[in-house]
């Protein structure tokens, strides 16, 4: 009996029970399906420099929060296992944090648009501007491409012109057509074309 009241409250499996229990905290103090995140300046310095190194995906999620799409639409844009857990750490290291304000009334609006950006380019009102041009192209690459769009995003956001970032967003364009079609690559340069400004 001694030594198996040893093995099942070994020190080893309580450990395992606390790193169990605490996994779970994350999910249950974060924040609801409908909540809106967005970048804080820690996030923003991350995605301008990686000077924190964060791996692929944890770029990826922090690419793609924009003040706009709720939790439940960014974990349905980027499935991966893993990805309810990187939004949580993103949220706890700092780097994102939860919108204030009015902005997650506009959550059901933007819900009928969460699995593909088709209904982006029509939804009013385009910011027409450097920024808005390239945070569409960079949420659009991620949906299309998923985590392979990590290097055709960072080379988006480096663009300080119109002239250099309409060549990039055209040899994205390719890319696009080349992995996802057509009809992809259209979409996403209806949508750059209606936020870009005049060179």
């Amino acid at each position: 009996m001694e030594i198996r009241g040893a093995q099942n409250y070994s020190p080893a499996r309580r450990r395992t029970r606390y790193h169990l229990a605490e996994a779970c905290i994350p999910r249950r103090s974060s924040m609801g399906s409908e909540g809106i995140y967005r970048k804080t300046e820690k996030g923003r310095t991350e995605i301008a420099t990686r000077a924190n190194r964060l791996g692929m995906r944890e770029r990826t999620m922090l690419i793609m929060v924009d003040d706009k799409t709720t939790r439940r639409e960014l974990l349905t844009k980027n499935s991966h296992p893993t990805s309810e857990g990187i939004l949580n750490n993103l949220l706890a290291d700092g780097y994102i944090e939860i919108a204030s304000g009015a902005e997650p009334a506009a959550a059901p609006a933007a819900s009928t648009a969460a699995a593909t950006p088709e209904a982006v380019p029509g939804a009013p009102p385009v910011e027409v501007s450097l920024v808005s041009a390239s945070r569409f192209a960079c949420r659009a690459l991620v949906t299309y491409l998923g985590p392979g769009a990590d290097d055709l995003t960072a080379l988006v956001e480096k663009c300080t012109n119109v002239a250099d970032l309409t060549a990039r967003l055209e040899k994205c364009r390719q890319v696009v057509q080349g992995m996802a079609g057509r009809k992809k690559a259209d979409e996403f340069w209806a949508g750059v074309s209606a936020r870009l400004p005049s060179a």
